[in-house]
């Protein structure tokens, strides 16, 4: 297995936490594995454009199956509208202060 094969793994196996635990727990294992021998193997018969194709497809996998996962977990949630909520204010204020001081 080349380094770079070795560290696009170590980087699927963190890009993992993006899973809910219970899911990670239970399949991580199993695409781990996946994800390697895909790797692997479009290294060997493609090179770099075939790896890109594993991470395009690894990284879909997170915004189809992760976040709608994260996204049932209500303290996800709670915690997700906080933030926004607060970036929403956030703006709104240094919005209103960039009027009030623009205009002096």
């Amino acid at each position: 297995m080349t380094s770079a094969v070795r560290v696009s793994c170590g980087m699927y196996k963190i890009l993992l936490f993006t899973y809910p635990r219970d899911f990670r727990l239970r399949f991580e294992s199993e695409m781990i594995t996946t994800f390697s021998d895909l790797v692997c193997g479009e290294w060997e018969h493609k090179g770099l454009p075939g790896v890109a194709r594993v991470w395009r497809s690894a990284l879909g996998e997170v915004f189809s199956v992760a976040v709608p996962l994260q996204l049932q977990s209500p303290i996800v949630v709670a915690t997700s509208l906080s933030f926004l909520s607060s970036v929403a204010m956030f703006m709104a204020v240094f919005h209103a202060m960039s009027h009030v001081c623009g205009s002096k």
